[in-house]
């Protein structure tokens, strides 16, 4: 935080080549570095609160930093955080994620244990000062808070436009519930989308596996320019938000909704598609990486290999080793972009583009 904002930016550059450098992969191409502004980028955050704290956890220590403001959330997020704060929850841990949609709308996720649930439930003024204000989802099960007229109840999740996404220049709402994953912020989002979608336009409608689809962020903008998806992923709740999106999707869309299909299951641990039957992979696995998802790739002759992988990570260690992985395959970089969503830190994405040796 102490450096220009320009040489922040020159640093994560430098420390991406940095690390293909220490893993003997050097990288000597050009990598182009993205922002979308140095502050006020994020429409979603996850505070815990501890002892009548709420905020972050400091650097290898067990102490809470209770936060107040920030100048990584946007206006609106924000205000949603004054509001929050307004509360003592009655609990003496838990965690919560507030979250602003693209309407403007807030919502706020409460992870506290079952006992401090109940309680809060009955406890109701807390409630139903937040409720008017916020959506709100209970519990890992993200169970819909709402009010009978005497007394709390919950539903089960519902889907709503939480977030946003791009297909060309046709924006797109992603219905899913706010505790889902989500990108920290719309407005990056759609520099990683366009990057996407200009990769994908020199690409001849390719057949498309994607891994780790999520509620849709990356699958709709590829679809858009694809022959066929095939969008795989673990989490059911994710898939519903997918699912309602593409019930959702404008008119003029409507037709690629025949372009893709959905499959759920741990892809990690193993990928029962055939990677021979597509022309790019797709994937934006999380910290641990792509693990054994590659492995069918060496089962396959070189010319049956995809041509084409797009790969984003917010995890450049696991980007990297995955990476080594892909040479092995005879895949090399042919883009490498750093989109900085997570300004006045040391954390960036990365949207890479490999491309298979041609025989």
């Amino acid at each position: 935080m102490e450096l220009p904002y320009e040489e922040q930016l020159k640093l994560k550059s430098d420390q991406l080549r940095a690390h293909f450098q220490d893993a003997q992969f050097p990288y000597l191409g050009d990598i182009e570095v993205h922002s979308a502004g140095s502050a006020g980028l994020r429409d979603r955050l996850d505070f815990s609160w501890v002892g009548g704290k709420l905020g972050l956890y400091k650097k290898q220590s067990h102490e809470l930093v209770d936060i107040e403001t920030c100048l990584q959330l946007s206006p609106a997020l924000q205000q949603a955080l004054s509001e929050i704060r307004k509360v003592s929850w009655p609990a003496n841990k838990g965690s919560l994620r507030v979250r602003v949609g693209p309407q403007g709308q807030k919502g706020l996720w409460l992870d506290f244990s079952n006992i401090d649930i109940k309680n809060l439930l009955e406890e109701k003024t807390i409630l139903k000062k937040l409720i008017p204000q916020f959506t709100i989802e209970i519990g890992q099960r993200r169970k819909i808070l709402f009010w009978t007229g005497q007394e709390f109840k919950l539903r089960d999740p519902q889907p709503q436009a939480w977030f946003q996404t791009w297909m060309g220049e046709q924006v797109v709402n992603l219905y899913c519930q706010v505790a889902s994953f989500t990108q920290p912020s719309i407005q990056a989002n759609k520099i990683i989308c366009d990057i996407i979608s200009e990769w994908l336009e020199g690409i001849d409608q390719p057949r498309v596996i994607e891994f780790g689809s999520g509620i849709g962020n990356l699958t709709l903008p590829v679809l858009a320019k694809a022959k066929h998806v095939t969008a795989c992923e673990i989490d059911q709740l994710s898939l519903d938000g997918l699912q309602m999106t593409l019930q959702h999707l404008p008119t003029s869309l409507c037709e690629l909704k025949e372009r893709i299909s959905i499959h759920r299951g741990d892809f990690q641990k193993k990928l029962m598609q055939d990677f021979s039957q597509f022309d790019l992979v797709l994937a934006n696995p999380p910290r641990s990486g792509l693990m054994n998802f590659l492995n069918p790739l060496k089962e396959l002759l070189p010319h049956q290999r995809p041509r084409y992988f797009i790969y984003m990570s917010c995890f450049p260690e696991s980007l990297v080793a995955d990476s080594l992985k892909l040479r092995e395959s005879g895949y090399s970089i042919r883009q490498l972009h750093i989109v900085d969503q997570f300004p006045q830190s040391a954390h960036y994405e990365v949207l890479s583009l490999f491309e298979r040796e041609q025989l």
